[in-house]
C-alpha cells in the first residue's frame, strides 16, 4: 500500500475539475460557468469531448478559452472518457481530480468544504457532495446520501441518514467525485469493462479494498439534473447497462458459491419484470428488452460498449 497516516495533502493542493461532455451542450455551458466562479489559484478545468456528434467541444473551447480541452473521436463511455481525462490531469501533477457530470452546477463554496475534509483525512481517496435534484414540480430533493452495497441481495442503494461533517461510505456517485491522485495511482482508474453505470461503485469498492476511504460531506452541495444524456429512447441504455453491470460487479467481488444468492435476487427481479412490464405499454416492453439483453450479454461475456442497442438511438 502506497499511502500512510502521514499522506496529508499540501495546504494549497492542485485541483483539476474534469467535465465529460457527450450530449447536452447547454448543460455543459452552465456547468463550466459555475466552475469559473471558484476562486482558487491552484484550480483548473478540463473539458473532455467524449466523441460528441457535433464536435461540441470545439464550440465550448471557443466560448471558454481558458479551460483545457481534449477530444476523443468516439464515445468511450463514462469510464473510458473519464479515464482519458484523469490521465491528462495526472500528467499535469494534479493532487486531486474532481469528476463532475455535465448536468451539474456547483455552488462556489462546495470545493472548499470538500477540501477541508480531504485535508483532515489522509486516507480519503474519494469524497462526494450531497446531490440536490430538481423535481418536475419545482421542488428540490437530496438524492445523494450514504452509499451502501448489499452483497447478499446484489443491490446498491443510498441511505439518507448522512449526518455530521464526514460520513464513511461504501460508494459514492460518479456524478461528483473528488479523487485523490495518490489513491488512483495505487488502485487504478475506472474499469472500462463497465462502460456506463456501476463503474463508480466498482472503483469505490476497489479503493476500500486497498485501505482507502470514501467519504460523503453532507455540508457540501451539488445541483444535478440527472440522466441528461440518456433521454428519449436512450433511457433504455440505463436498463441495459444497469442489468449487465449489476451481474458483472457482484460476480467480480463475490467468491465461489457466494455468487449464487446474488444471482438469485437478480433473476427474481428480472422474472418479476418479465411478468409485469409487458402490460405497461411500449415503454415497459422496451425496458424489458433492454434488461434481458443486458443479462444475455453478461453471460456471453460481451462487455464495454453495447453492440445491441441500435434500436435505442433517436431517429
Amino acid at each position: 500500500m502506497s499511502h500512510s497516516e502521514n499522506n496529508y495533502l499540501p495546504q494549497d493542493p492542485s485541483v483539476w475539475a474534469l467535465v465529460l461532455h457527450w450530449r447536452g451542450i447547454d448543460y455543459t455551458r452552465r456547468c463550466l460557468t459555475s466552475l469559473q466562479s471558484i476562486q482558487n489559484r491552484n484550480f483548473r478545468i478540463l473539458l473532455v469531448d467524449n466523441g460528441s456528434d457535433d464536435k461540441d467541444g470545439e464550440k465550448l473551447k471557443d466560448e471558454f478559452p481558458e479551460i483545457a480541452f481534449i477530444r476523443l473521436e468516439t464515445n468511450h463511455g463514462f469510464a473510458g472518457g473519464c479515464n482519458a481525462g484523469m490521465r491528462y490531469c495526472l500528467d499535469k501533477s494534479a493532487d486531486l481530480i474532481w469528476l463532475l457530470n455535465n448536468d451539474t452546477t456547483v455552488p462556489v463554496e462546495t470545493l472548499d468544504k470538500l477540501l477541508e475534509v480531504a485535508r483532515e483525512n489522509p486516507k480519503a481517496a474519494a469524497l462526494g457532495a450531497c446531490i440536490v435534484e430538481k423535481e418536475e414540480d419545482g421542488r428540490s430533493k437530496t438524492v445523494q446520501a450514504r452509499g451502501v452495497i448489499d452483497f447478499t441481495r446484489a443491490k446498491t442503494f443510498l441511505k439518507r441518514d448522512a449526518d455530521g461533517k464526514a460520513v464513511d461510505c461504501q460508494w459514492l456517485s460518479g456524478s461528483n467525485l473528488l479523487l485523490r491522485s495518490d489513491a488512483l495511482r495505487n488502485a487504478g482508474l475506472f474499469d472500462e469493462t463497465y462502460f456506463l453505470y456501476f463503474e463508480d461503485t466498482e472503483l469505490c469498492h476497489r479503493l476500500r479494498l486497498k485501505g482507502w476511504q470514501c467519504i460523503l460531506v453532507p455540508a457540501a452541495l451539488i445541483a444535478h439534473t440527472g440522466n441528461a444524456s440518456t433521454t428519449g429512447k436512450r433511457r433504455f441504455w440505463r436498463d441495459y447497462y444497469y442489468t449487465r453491470n449489476r451481474f458483472l460487479f457482484f460476480s467480480q467481488y463475490l467468491p465461489g458459491a457466494k455468487k449464487f444468492p446474488a444471482y438469485f435476487f437478480i433473476f427474481a427481479h428480472l422474472l418479476r419484470h418479465t411478468i409485469v412490464l409487458p402490460f405497461r405499454g411500449e415503454k415497459g416492453k422496451h425496458q424489458l428488452r433492454a434488461e434481458l439483453l443486458g443479462a444475455r450479454d453478461f453471460f456471453q461475456h460481451s462487455f464495454g460498449q453495447a453492440k445491441c442497442l441500435e434500436w435505442c438511438e433517436e431517429p
